[in-house]
């Protein structure tokens, strides 16, 4: 795969790289069970909301861990659909592929525009009483019925939908307070790694493969956020210049729009028209790119995976809505804040650069590993 990816697009050789770092580490139940111990005592702030499971026990191949009452997310939602599948005549793979091909066909939009997380609470609320209300009703008549019949009225049971914007806000809240607060945070998390428990919290499951952070590539994740949450151009390009990132033509437009990609957003705002794939050659096409830096690699597949779970859920976000403002505020409590950044300061704060070899190197490192 290496030596295809080093012919075929060597651009994107530098993230083979860090998967593979990522991959070792995430077979080891001693480091996963010692990441799971951080998250479960540094995410406490959201218990109300959010379950991270408590170790019990592990070796290197085995782990034992606090049990949660639940089903993961995907299966929940799947069940969902399913039924409302089964509702119009069809069956949930085809529904799914109508939902691929209206994405495709039309794109996804920026951000959701549906009701927010309180009326869909208090739909769900309503629905649940008037189910028990029902069922009362049920009970009394069986009571009767049976006894002089045998036969009995079944039990009245509405299926009901996860609620997507609450668990996307939650989401997006605790996966920024890991990479702006805490510098670490689970760098793979699709939908099967949360959980829909019974009390209707979020499980946060599986954190093998957890990256960590310096506090420079830390404040360099605000940073960036900040920039894009601003909209500030300047600022991006400056800490792109920064990092080393080189391309044929440095052409500014190409380079905006590739971290929008990256970390902030799918929308057709961003990709006007284009499929991904679509997209992203017409980028190159514009400005082949050939060195970039690895530091904030993870955290973009974080974003790319938060995506696509909001996207399962039908609620397209984008990233710098939620993490903009958690930037911009961890840089000002952390003495550096965002008005205070330039490309002189990056350069003075970082010190110079030794450039490193291959198609695409790391160099962020050399300049966001600081205290």
């Amino acid at each position: 795969i290496r030596s295809f990816m080093e012919l075929a697009a060597p651009e994107q050789v530098i993230i083979l790289d860090e998967l593979e770092a990522s991959f070792e580490r995430e077979f080891d139940y001693l480091v996963e069970a010692e990441n799971l111990g951080r998250f479960h005592r540094e995410l406490t702030m959201f218990d109300h909301e959010a379950k991270v499971p408590r170790p019990i026990a592990a070796t290197s191949r085995v782990l034992v861990m606090e049990l949660l009452d639940g089903v993961k997310l995907l299966d929940g939602v799947r069940s969902y659909a399913r039924e409302m599948a089964a509702k119009q005549g069809k069956t949930l793979e085809e529904l799914e592929r109508e939902f691929k091909e209206r994405l495709m066909r039309e794109g996804a939009p920026e951000r959701y525009t549906g009701p927010p997380a309180w009326q869909v609470a208090l739909y769900l609320r309503s629905v649940r009483v008037r189910d028990a209300v029902v069922n009362g009703g049920v009970w009394a008549v069986n009571s009767v019925l049976s006894a002089f019949t045998g036969k009995r009225v079944s039990y009245w049971h509405t299926t009901l939908p996860p609620n997507a914007p609450r668990i996307v806000d939650t989401l997006m809240r605790v996966h920024g307070h890991q990479l702006m607060r805490m510098g670490a945070f689970n760098a793979d998390p699709h939908a099967g790694n949360f959980m829909l428990l019974r009390d209707d919290r979020i499980g946060l499951i599986d954190f093998g493969a957890t990256k960590v952070l310096t506090r420079g590539e830390r404040l360099a994740a605000c940073l960036l956020y900040a920039a894009i949450y601003r909209n500030d151009k300047s600022m991006l390009l400056d800490m792109v210049r920064v990092s080393g990132y080189r391309s044929k033509n440095f052409d500014e437009d190409v380079i905006w729009d590739l971290v929008r990609f990256g970390f902030d957003t799918f929308g057709q705002d961003l990709l006007r028209g284009k499929n991904v794939q679509q997209f992203m050659d017409d980028l190159y096409a514009r400005d082949p790119w050939y060195e970039s830096a690895s530091n904030l690699t993870m955290a973009q597949f974080l974003s790319i995976r938060l995506r696509g779970v909001a996207m399962t859920l039908n609620h397209p976000v984008r990233c710098s809505d939620w993490w903009g403002p958690l930037a911009e505020q961890v840089l000002a409590e952390e003495g550096v804040p965002y008005e205070s950044w330039s490309r002189e300061v990056m350069q003075e704060r970082f010190g110079p650069v030794t450039k490193a070899k291959g198609a695409a190197t790391s160099r962020l490192a050399s300049f966001f590993n600081g205290s």
